[in-house]
């Protein structure tokens, strides 16, 4: 039984592991109130100053579309926050109950990004859209936002802390930016992105993503196109479709640089519907403006190809926040992963998986260093484990990982098909990759392996500061790859030209005499043949196993199972 004094509770509305909410009347003002109360636990103090931040930033903001304060209550340790009582739904009820016609849902979406449109005018930044913080009143269509706890201010020329560790809000709803990875202010199309999960959510029943937590939650908005919204609504007009599409986009400046702007798109769509039955395509954007723009920082050229110094590994992540919270979420997956799967083959794609949204990946490789010769390495259900040679392999930048090899040390691109030393590389003028990322991993003072990022959606991805908890899982991955390595050579197959070795008959007999010490002039008489075709067998050998002397030819050989030892 919840009891508060002055104020008689009449029903819970919503009850959480950490909040209350309730209908209920106020016995001074005579009306009925909205009532949230934190509840004692671990997440109390959390939720008191969400509380808190909720009723300091509305208390003296008069708008029409935001749920008004009126008073915060202490009991015991828990506060309490008091707001007017609004007969409507949450936007997510209301889109269950209703028919989401296209009309109405231009109707909404302009009364919604309006009401946003006005927070914004006023430098505050709500930072918890979703379908669960609108309110709509049914008769009126009134809009209402809710849940503020989460609000900023944005003040041109104020420092802003990106990551406030006690406001995170929803995962499944936050921009790119705000989940760390991103050298990106927050503003207010982090805003807008919200709301395009939303209205996407609001017409299909669904999220553009999936996800289990907010690690995979994070790597969604970075590194995964959403599911095109006419996949599940076929109806929606284009133009529509167009709009959400660019306020899902990925970098700050290719959405809508404004609420206003976006409502200008969503009013002539509903003028378009309501004169002809239909959405003639039109030029997005053209009232689209921003208080401070964004579009005139470049990246410095420095961070176009950063060479990070190894000491940089080792170096405490000066971060706090939700970007903080992913990245120790990331070791301790990592941590149960090997705790719990015996099988190393499960074990290595699960790390890799792991480090793919630790990073906001899109994909990623090891790459196996073997007596100065680079294999891509390709884990598979069960043994054997796949090496393919790098000069073989189709889906990296080749070019990219042998100098991240040879200079033995992290090698980040910003926009990998724009700037840096690879713009002429094949694969970069084909694939147009944006954030690249080479990372060496090393074994007793030696180069091991070298992981190999790429993120093709979104520039300047993989920045210094997330180097400490990729090398903890690399260095993981190596592990399990070395051990799979040294397990026996029934766990290896070699890929590409070597998966029949590469090599005939002939020259496999001459690597097996290379194996056994002899000199060129030795096995040619060991195998009757002339010295200049031993010559010939020889360079053959040395191509086809990219090495270029016998001492490493053998060594390779010997651990690909290409010799009876």
């Amino acid at each position: 039984m919840i009891e508060i004094p002055g104020y008689q509770i009449h029903q819970v509305i919503l009850e959480e592991p950490s909040i209350i909410v309730c209908y209920a009347t106020s016995e001074a003002l005579s009306r009925a109130v909205l009532v949230k109360i934190a509840k004692e636990g671990p997440r109390m103090i959390l939720e008191n100053a969400k509380l808190m931040n909720e009723y300091e930033m509305t208390s003296n903001l008069r708008m029409d579309g935001v749920l008004q304060p009126h008073a915060l209550l202490r009991q015991g340790n828990s506060l309490i926050l008091v707001s007017e009582w609004l007969e409507g739904l949450t936007l997510r009820h209301f889109a269950q109950s209703a028919e989401m016609s296209i009309p109405l849902f231009l109707q909404l979406a302009i009364r919604i990004t309006g009401v946003l449109e006005q927070l914004h005018h006023r430098n505050i930044l709500h930072m918890n859209v979703r379908p669960d913080t609108i309110v709509v009143v049914p008769s009126s269509l009134r809009i209402c936002f809710t849940g503020m706890g989460h609000s900023i201010y944005d003040i041109p020329g104020q420092p802003q802390a990106r990551n406030m560790p006690l406001f995170e809000s929803g995962p499944a709803y936050m921009a790119p930016e705000r989940t760390g990875p991103l050298n990106r202010p927050v503003e207010g199309s982090s805003d807008l992105y919200s709301l395009g999960i939303t209205f996407y959510e609001v017409l299909a029943k669904r999220l553009p993503f999936t996800a289990a937590d907010p690690l995979a939650w994070g790597h969604a908005h970075i590194a995964l196109s959403p599911v095109p919204l006419s996949t599940y609504v076929p109806s929606v007009p284009g133009m529509i479709e167009a709009i959400i599409s660019r306020l899902l986009e990925k970098t700050v400046e290719r959405r809508y640089l404004s609420a206003s702007g976006l409502k200008a798109d969503l009013e002539h769509c509903l003028q378009l519907w309501e004169q002809h039955g239909q959405i003639e395509p039109f030029e997005l954007g053209r009232l689209d403006m921003r208080k401070s723009s964004l579009l005139d920082l470049q990246p410095s050229e420095d961070y176009r190809l950063l060479k990070v110094e190894e000491s940089a590994i080792d170096a405490k992540v000066d971060q706090a926040g939700y970007a903080r919270m992913l990245e120790l979420a990331a070791i301790v997956r990592a941590s149960e992963a090997f705790a719990g799967e015996k099988n190393g083959f499960h074990l290595a794609e699960q790390l890799m998986k792991i480090m793919l949204e630790a990073a906001g990946a899109q994909k990623g490789f090891y790459i196996s260093a073997q007596a100065d010769a680079l294999f891509v390495v390709q884990p598979q259900a069960a043994s054997p484990l796949n090496l393919m040679p790098l000069s073989e392999f189709a889906e990296a930048c080749s070019s990219f990982i042998r100098e991240t090899a040879a200079r033995q040390v992290p090698i980040i691109i910003e926009d990998a098909a724009l700037h840096g030393a690879f713009v002429d590389d094949p694969y970069v003028i084909r694939y147009k990759p944006k954030s690249v990322l080479g990372l060496p991993i090393f074994a007793q003072g030696a180069l091991s392996g070298v992981i190999y990022l790429e993120n093709n959606l979104v520039a300047g991805v993989f920045t210094p500061d997330r180097l400490s908890v990729l090398h903890v899982l690399a260095t993981q991955m190596q592990i399990i790859y070395q051990s799979l390595m040294m397990a026996g050579s029934d766990k290896i197959k070699l890929l590409g030209r070597e998966a029949d070795h590469g090599l005939t008959a002939r020259e496999i007999e001459v690597l097996q005499e290379m194996a056994a010490g002899l000199s060129n002039k030795e096995i040619a008489v060991q195998l009757k043949l002339s010295s200049e075709t031993v010559k010939v067998h020889v360079r053959n050998i040395y191509d086809k196993l990219d090495v270029n002397n016998r001492v490493r030819a053998v060594a390779l050989a010997a651990q690909l199972n290409l010799l009876d030892l």
